[in-house]
């Protein structure tokens, strides 16, 4: 895999943490503007686009995460350098620990770059 390859596939494997954190920051963002409206016994000015913004990110964050998942499931199944065992517990890791699992699966089998003594597993899958 490309080194241009393998830098887009790290950005999309830290996007559902990113969009998670925004979503984290709107919601408070959000219930701290009803509860200073609540306060001030004024209507919220923008509560419908702030609900909104924060469905986004969790739209996002649940669209980018799962087709990660995805795709990382598919490159252990078919990666050659794995016995049964080994692809059979990275399938399991990135099911059961989802985001970062792929973060982990990402920094021990796709990022690192392949040495004289050692290959790399990514290189035996082009997926």
């Amino acid at each position: 895999m490309s080194k241009s390859k393998k830098l887009w596939l790290g950005i999309f494997t830290f996007l559902p943490t990113l969009f998670i954190i925004g979503y984290l920051v709107s919601f408070f963002a959000f219930f701290m503007g009803i509860s200073q409206s609540a306060f001030e016994q004024s209507e919220p000015e923008s509560l419908f686009a702030s609900f909104g913004v924060l469905f986004l990110f969790l739209f996002l964050a649940i669209i980018t995460g799962l087709a990660m998942m995805i795709y990382y499931i598919i490159h252990a199944a078919k990666n050659k350098a794995f016995t049964e065992n080994n692809r059979l517990i990275w399938i399991l890791v990135l099911i059961f620990a989802s985001g970062v699992g792929a973060i982990v699966y990402f920094f021990v089998n796709i990022y690192p770059l392949p040495t004289e003594e050692s290959t790399d597993v990514s290189t035996n899958f082009d997926g």
